[in-house]
């Protein structure tokens, strides 16, 4: 019985450590799951959770010429897009955007204008993907290319962040509670 006593305290310890130290997941957490600097040139498509240029399965974005002047970036698949805006304007800053933000933003199955008139897509400017995958890329252009000797390519650095893990509710907390609770009634009955 001492043994599995001093199992049960240990492990009681080791569980509430974990919980201190962050080991279990008591907020919301999002690790990188990508990033980069790149050039998508026109017509290609591009995997923001791979990283790369493919040919079409797990493509999240594709950089569609209509015309030698008009561009639309348009998600591929399931994945879906977002304008956010221009670094520096009101106060936007994307080393600041946390997956928090990206998750609020309202997405949707429509491209983002980036031709050479009207453009939203210019240097500065910032737009998120949610990937086929469901997670969440911050990118900046660096550069529009709108050239045809460089293909038309799009510059861009991403980041790509996997979604937060919910925090627990309280009836997790609770269950978890009574099942410490519940093991102690069973050491006190073999014991006595």
């Amino acid at each position: 019985m001492k043994l599995f006593k001093h199992s049960y305290k240990q492990g009681m310890a080791a569980l509430l450590g974990l919980a201190m130290l962050g080991g279990i997941a008591t907020s919301a957490q999002a690790a990188t799951v990508s990033e980069g600097v790149t050039v998508i040139p026109g017509t290609y498509l591009f995997d923001f959770d791979a990283g790369s240029l493919t040919s079409g399965p797990g493509a999240d974005v594709w950089w569609e010429q209509i015309t030698a002047t008009s561009r639309v970036l348009m998600p591929y698949s399931t994945a879906q897009l977002a304008y956010v805006g221009q670094v520096g304007v009101g106060g936007l800053s994307f080393n600041d955007l946390t997956v928090h933000d990206l998750e609020a933003l309202t997405y949707s199955s429509s491209g983002i204008s980036g031709g050479d008139v009207g453009s939203l897509l210019t240097a500065n400017s910032v737009f998120a993907v949610k990937t086929n995958e469901g997670n969440y890329g911050k990118v900046l252009v660096t550069f529009p290319f709108f050239q045809s000797y460089q293909n038309n390519g799009l510059g861009v650095y991403w980041v790509t962040m996997g979604p937060t893990m919910p925090v627990p509710e309280a009836d997790t907390y609770s269950m978890l509670l009574a099942g410490f609770g519940l093991m102690a009634a069973v050491v006190r009955r073999r014991s006595a």
